[in-house]
Parts: C-alpha cells; structure tokens; sequence
C-alpha cells in the first residue's frame, strides 16, 4: 500500500541522519523539494511510490509533521504544491 511505503520512508528518514541529509539536498530556492528524487531514493531503500503518490498521503495525512518534515515546509517545500497536483 502507498500510504504506508510514504509513511516506511519517513520513518526511515527520521532514522537516519544521512538519508535526511540527502533529502535535504533534494530541496531548491525556487522549486522546493523534488519529490520525484525522493520517490527515486526511496526505491532505493525498499520503497515504492510516485512523485503524485507523496503528495496524495501528504494531503490526506491526518498526523503531525515531523522536525524535520516541518523545515522542509519552511524551505518552501510544500508550499510549491499545487493543487492541481494533489
């Protein structure tokens, strides 16, 4: 299920602190975070689940944002979310 491949991955990135660190990078001034290199990452570790898949269990997640989840939002990540991409 995608719900949990997105939420796995999380907890991964709570996890480990080189993982995060990766996603970090995936963050940019003026697009925010490249969910598509996340998705891509997480393959990587065991995870599967698109770019649109993230951005669908964000939408609907009813739980609280993690530290680190929250300064992606502050670096603008969700914040270039469209709604037409949800």
């Amino acid at each position: 299920m995608t719900t949990d491949a997105v939420n796995g991955f999380r907890k991964l990135i709570d996890s480990n602190p080189e993982i995060e660190a990766k996603v970090r990078g995936f963050v940019t001034a003026d697009e925010g975070l490249d969910l598509d290199r996340v998705a891509k990452l997480a393959e990587q570790h065991g995870f599967s689940f698109s770019e649109h898949e993230v951005m669908e269990v964000f939408a609907n997640d009813n739980d609280e944002l993690s530290d680190f989840e929250l300064e992606m939002v502050a670096a603008g990540s969700v914040t270039e979310m469209k709604a037409s991409d949800v």
